[in-house]
């Protein structure tokens, strides 16, 4: 069996070229329900919109049930498709092992399973006889590309930036940065590009993107834009505690950062990736920034900035004075 991509898969079915026996397995839901969800959609073109598939587990099912299944006829439809699911579960694979070796040409079957041991029998006439489509995880570096293939099967097009800004505030789970896109999309209308203040519109409310790019300014060392995001900060009402938290959180990820460069050989963005605990994709912005102030300086802000939390807790001044003051203590 020839092991497919997703993109294999599409474009051996724009050739019209449907196989007899898939196997489709990994750890990514999405992926393997977007596998199963192409196939299924090429045989109803078949057959017709109102055309469903058999379906049963491979873990209660009988296997002679199932090939029974396969090699009747359809009776209203020019091609049978068989989903079974839980395929890593079958104990007793003689009688599908005997179906692979004279198939049915109108029939496909689809075995779902989440592991695949290439070392059972089962397995091995699957990988022999038919296609086999693995759908892993991504790592977190590899979410920006797979977003832009997204949009681009949509027919539209993405800013890295905006690829980049999906990443993290959805995070990893493709079935939500997916639904994301098709938010996205619906509040673009006709736009063919997506760009950041699209993004940021539909996925964030106003003060959330004014802490994230707040935080940002000051860690850039921008005393004129953190302070005029800090006003605007303060004209939502956003609590002062609040953005004070939150600053507190970026400068412990440039602390981490900045230790993580500090013990390297070399600069490895995936091992300062673990270390820090953010996207390799985000590294090299805090890397960046964290290269700003130097490791003395960096652990002393969080005495400026406990400071600030316990004045904001008792003092009579102004809060917005208080972080107006911790910010170009920061800063400068």
């Amino acid at each position: 069996m020839p092991r497919l991509t997703l993109s294999d898969l599409d474009k051996e079915l724009r050739s019209k070229n449907l196989r007899s026996v898939y196997l489709i397995y990994g750890d990514e839901p999405y992926l393997v329900n977007t596998g199963l969800t192409r196939i299924k959609d090429y045989i109803a073109k078949i057959n017709g919109p109102n055309s469903e598939p058999e379906r049963f587990s491979g873990k209660n099912a009988n296997p002679s049930e199932i090939v029974t299944s396969l090699k009747t006829l359809p009776m209203w439809s020019k091609h049978k498709l068989v989903i079974v699911s839980e395929a890593d579960s079958i104990k007793q694979p003689d009688e599908f092992i005997r179906y692979f070796e004279k198939y049915s040409p109108a029939s496909t079957v689809v075995f779902v399973a989440e592991k695949a041991d290439a070392r059972t029998k089962f397995i091995q006439a699957c990988l022999e006889k038919g296609g086999a489509i693995e759908c892993k995880a991504l790592y977190d570096d590899k979410i920006p590309d797979w977003i832009r293939i997204e949009v681009s099967s949509r027919e539209k097009s993405i800013s890295i930036d905006a690829c980049r800004i999906i990443a993290e505030l959805v995070g990893n789970n493709l079935g939500e940065i997916s639904s994301a896109i098709d938010k996205i999309n619906l509040y673009i209308g006709k736009k063919n590009l997506i760009e950041t203040n699209d993004v940021e519109t539909v996925l964030t409310d106003t003060s959330r993107r004014n802490i994230f790019e707040f935080t940002e300014a000051v860690g850039e060392r921008d005393l004129a834009k953190a302070m005029y995001l800090l006003k605007r900060l303060m004209q939502f009402n956003e609590n002062e505690v609040a953005i004070l938290s939150m600053l507190a959180r970026h400068f412990r990820i440039l602390l981490k950062a900045k230790d993580a460069l500090g013990k390297a050989q070399g600069y490895n963005k995936f091992e300062i990736s673990k270390a820090i605990g953010v996207n390799p994709f985000f590294v090299e912005r805090y890397v960046s920034q964290s290269k700003r102030f130097s490791l003395t300086g960096l652990k002393s802000l969080f005495g400026k900035l406990y400071g600030a939390d316990r004045m904001l807790k008792t003092s009579r001044l102004k809060k917005s004075a208080i972080l107006e003051r911790c910010v170009r203590e920061i800063i400068l």
